[in-house]
């Protein structure tokens, strides 16, 4: 395993190996590669004798139970704890009703893949160019000379399988392919994961996603495609946030589109997921609304407002040009 541009690994490795007892988290509506490294990295402090508890505000999903130690994500928690780690988050504010928590901790480390935006916590183990905090916490585990249960490994994979579109993004290396490898050789089950997580959706979520599809909407001579999740269809088809992940993979699929926007409504605003291929940079457009991400995967949040929502399509068109 490789180090690839990483800062902070040492002394992050150092602390860890001082710590005693330990508090993960991980920022608000979670996906795989932040339950999956929050849960990789629970089993390999826990192998190493450290009291681990792991708290995000809105617990594992329904996405991601499979993931051997999920039902021990709790909501909330008593410390004390003398480290908390925060995974896969961008800003402190991120974790949501976890940061009180975090910040009671005696040293806070942020271990993260994405481009530094918000800087916090005493230490930080930064690698951009990781494609997912799983391959970090890979890495860790190497360091601390840890060894990697099959039910740590386990998590690691689906935290890299889904921040890579199953493989399928330009973040995937060699050393990523070298890790997943040595996770599989340690007792990982790629099949299983890739079930998991692509292949198990409910019938609600996928006559929702029909209902996003058909709502598509292109622009910009077809390279600009969005859609709504709307609240009306979450209560139609029963379904909850998480279920429409894949929609705007499914627009960005389409032959021609450049950027593809899915806004998730919920009570108080939209949630907006943003992708690109080729040169558009979308993290530079999320930027622009308070949120962040990598250069083809982003996102932000917008209020309610028809208005907001035409100045994100509108931003999204002049990064086009």
């Amino acid at each position: 395993m490789t180090e690839g541009g990483a800062s902070g690994l040492d002394e992050t490795v150092e602390h860890l190996n001082a710590a005693a007892t330990v508090l993960i988290t991980t920022h608000v509506n979670p996906d795989g590669d932040a339950i999956g490294s929050s849960l990789g990295l629970m089993h390999i402090l826990e192998s190493l004798g450290k009291c681990v508890d792991v708290v995000a505000q809105d617990g594992f999903g329904q996405r991601y139970g499979f993931l051997p130690g999920a039902g021990r994500i709790a909501t909330i928690a008593d410390g004390p704890w003398d480290t908390g780690i925060a995974v896969d988050c961008g800003g402190i504010d991120r974790v949501g009703s976890v940061k009180a928590l975090l910040e009671s901790c005696s040293t806070v480390i942020r271990i993260d893949h994405h481009p530094v935006s918000e800087r916090f916590g005493d230490l930080e183990y930064l690698d951009p160019r990781a494609a997912a905090v799983g391959e970090m916490i890979a890495l860790i585990a190497d360091r601390l000379d840890a060894a990697v249960s099959p039910e740590a490994a386990q998590c690691l994979l689906a935290s890299i399988v889904e921040d890579t579109g199953c493989f399928q993004f330009d973040s995937v290396s060699p050393a990523t392919l070298r890790v997943c490898a040595t996770l599989v050789e340690t007792g990982a089950d790629l099949h299983s994961v890739v079930q998991a997580i692509y292949w198990r959706n409910n019938p609600g979520a996928v006559r929702m996603g029909g209902a996003c599809l058909e709502a598509m909407r292109l622009e910009q001579d077809g390279r600009l495609a969005w859609t709504v999740a709307s609240l009306e269809d979450f209560g139609r088809y029963g379904t909850v946030q998480e279920d429409v992940d894949e929609v705007v993979h499914s627009l960005l699929s389409v032959d021609g589109v450049e950027i593809a926007i899915l806004l998730r409504e919920t009570e108080s605003d939209y949630r907006v997921s943003l992708r690109s291929r080729s040169t558009a940079d979308v993290a530079s457009l999320a930027r622009q609304f308070g949120g962040g991400g990598h250069f083809h995967a982003a996102g932000c949040r917008l209020p309610r407002d028809p208005d907001a929502v035409r100045e994100l399509v509108d931003a999204a068109a002049r990064v086009l040009g």
